[in-house]
């Protein structure tokens, strides 16, 4: 499944500095039978494997 998303995010060298707002972002290849409670963890997860350069991300909201 995909799903957007909206999230803040820092830089892995600048990790307490929320610098980048993303207001809208498809990610893509979700198991459609992943618990919705799971969701936002796992989301972060692929967001934080596919973009090596963010240090945290903050405010994920599913839209």
């Amino acid at each position: 499944m995909d799903y957007r998303v909206s999230y803040e995010h820092s830089l892995k060298d600048k990790p307490d500095e929320f610098i980048v707002h993303v207001p809208s972002q498809l990610v893509e290849g979700i198991p459609a039978n992943l618990p919705r409670a799971l969701l936002p963890e796992y989301i972060t997860g692929l967001i934080l494997k596919r973009s090596p350069q963010i240090g945290k991300i903050r405010h994920l909201r599913i839209l």
